[in-house]
């Protein structure tokens, strides 16, 4: 009996891991620096799950900054990484946060990065 049971076990741990719904999890990526002018990367491709949705927000920044934060920089269904546009160039130097938040459809999960932008 207790080998059958190790076996019923091993196949229930093997079909979890090839077919299971991943679980929803958001990874914004790693803190960096820009120098004021550059066109900075945004990479979410390491967050995992269902996801139907990327949206990225600036949560903080500098005081020079001339709008204050929250603010919507990029929403996409499909697309987990983008480079900001020159129109949206982050110009004030100092320490920006921006939050991933990805979605499933029922759920949210987010993440930070930290962008310093530096003098050129």
């Amino acid at each position: 009996m207790r080998r059958k049971l190790g076996l019923v076990l091993a196949a229930g741990l093997a079909l979890a891991a090839c077919g299971g719904e991943a679980t929803l999890s958001a990874d914004a990526g790693v803190d960096f620096s820009v120098a004021v002018g550059e066109m900075p990367v945004f990479d979410g491709c390491g967050s995992e799950g269902n996801i139907t949705n990327y949206e990225w927000i600036i949560v903080e920044a500098p005081d020079t900054a001339p709008s204050d934060p929250p603010q919507e920089i990029r929403e996409f269904e499909e697309n987990c990484e983008f480079t900001l546009e020159a129109a949206m160039i982050l110009e004030d130097v100092g320490f920006w946060t921006i939050e991933l938040t990805v979605t499933d459809g029922t759920a949210e999960q987010t993440d930070q990065v930290t962008v310093e932008v530096t003098e050129s």
